[in-house]
């Protein structure tokens, strides 16, 4: 047992038994976010006060944050990511920082090919016009043999390639890093941005969020997509423009989308692209399987039982 403070602002963490009783193992001075609620501002400031060593989900760990928190040593991040990490002021205020990039990549490649297949064969419509006693009969297509764009060609991206190879999709990708050998093992083909967007399918965005990669999906690349294609989010919210998208889908001038995130989570009620019936959405759980959560967490407390 070590008498170090340690503060645990994940509620996945907390939620999942087998986690915290494992920690409970190694700390005996451990404070949980039982709330519910993902912490912000003052709330989480209180939180992790006087804390030597924090564990973070999804709360924004800035400046101002960090600033009122001088006795924090170091941040153990549980998820993948960094967009809400100010990594600048932990390397400058010398706290060590930790993570684990790419432990759940198949929870969300996966999420992204099940949309896909559900979207190709109409299934959400289907599902909604049967239960309304329409028993109408839609014809769908094959995801097999059809153009997919994969923006982003990093753990997931490459996972979601991977997943794909039994469908003999053609696929295109498109990263700002060299992916040469990517290319050349798995048979796929580098293209321009703007070629995959007026040429696939399926266009899925695997990117992390950055100043850089704010609204780059804009009306720029929406417009160019055909009438039967749909586009699919399941990395950060910001990285689409979400006006511009909204006057696409309500123009129909693409098929569908499907985004697991989004630009402010959770949505405001009156959000006008949710009264869209082409736009699909889920509550930001693309990392979140059983199987995810275990992993990530063992991660997470192997490292903090080596800061132990």
């Amino acid at each position: 047992m070590n008498k170090k403070k340690i503060s645990i602002c994940s509620r996945t963490f907390y939620n999942n038994l087998e986690l915290r009783s494992e920690l409970e193992k190694l700390f005996n001075n451990i404070e949980f976010n039982k709330s519910n609620k993902s912490l912000n501002g003052r709330s989480l400031v209180n939180f992790i006060k006087g804390s030597e060593i924090a564990l973070v989900g999804l709360e924004k760990m800035n400046s101002k944050i960090l600033s009122q928190l001088p006795d924090l040593k170091a941040i153990v991040k549980y998820g993948v990511g960094l967009d809400k990490i100010d990594l600048k002021y932990l390397k400058k205020n010398k706290i060590k920082f930790f993570h684990f990039p790419g432990f759940n990549r198949r929870s969300v490649s996966e999420l992204a090919l099940s949309f896909m297949l559900s979207m190709s064969r109409n299934l959400i419509e289907l599902n909604y016009l049967a239960k309304k006693n329409n028993w109408t009969q839609i014809t769908g297509n094959n995801l097999s043999e059809k153009k997919i764009g994969i923006i982003g060609c990093g753990f997931i991206g490459k996972d979601l390639i991977n997943l794909l190879k039994p469908f003999k999709c053609k696929i295109y990708v498109n990263d700002i890093v060299n992916i040469k050998d990517c290319l050349i093992e798995n048979k796929i083909i580098f293209k321009e941005k703007k070629d995959i967007f007026s040429e696939c399918d399926f266009i899925s965005i695997h990117i992390p969020y950055n100043k850089k990669n704010k609204n780059l999906i804009n009306k720029k690349y929406l417009e160019l997509m055909k009438s039967t294609s749909s586009l699919i989010n399941t990395s950060r919210g910001g990285i689409v423009d979400e006006e511009d998208l909204y006057k696409v889908l309500k123009n129909k001038l693409i098929k569908s989308a499907y985004f697991d995130v989004l630009n402010i989570e959770p949505p405001k009620k009156n959000a006008k692209i949710l009264k869209l019936n082409n736009f699909f959405i889920s509550t930001h759980i693309g990392g979140s399987t059983k199987e995810s959560i275990i992993k990530g967490g063992f991660l997470c407390i192997k490292k903090l039982a080596q800061l132990n």
